[in-house]
């Protein structure tokens, strides 16, 4: 049992690591969130792509972006362990999975205010 802990606690000494998971849940679930709250009471279809020159590409329902919010936060958990595996060998390499990580959450997050505002 302690060897388990001792290595659970391997993931979670790093503080950019640490960081970028933060600041990746805060942007994806924070997105989700604000998205949620906003469309819940839209009772028509929402948009859920759009482009200038077609227009609405695809309508859908609220529900359908709890598939973008456990992508986001699995490919964030992904990163994290990457990184923390990383971090034991190369520190430039495990800083910039981190650093994609969070643009990774940061566009996510985009997406999401795109929607918002489209709606």
């Amino acid at each position: 049992m302690k060897h388990a802990i001792k290595d659970f606690r391997r993931f979670f000494r790093h503080k950019w690591n640490n960081l970028s998971l933060t600041l990746g849940f805060v942007f994806v679930f924070g997105g989700w969130l604000w998205v949620y709250l906003k469309l819940r009471v839209i009772e028509m279809p929402v948009v859920i792509l759009y482009n200038e020159v077609e227009g609405v590409t695809r309508a859908g329902e609220v529900g359908e972006f709890l598939k973008v919010l456990v992508f986001g936060l699995l490919v964030l958990v992904i990163n994290f362990f990457i990184s923390a595996e990383l971090e034991e060998r190369s520190q430039f390499w495990a800083r910039l999975s981190s650093i994609f990580t969070v643009f990774l959450a940061v566009l996510i997050f985009i997406y999401f205010a795109a929607i918002v505002s489209v709606n």
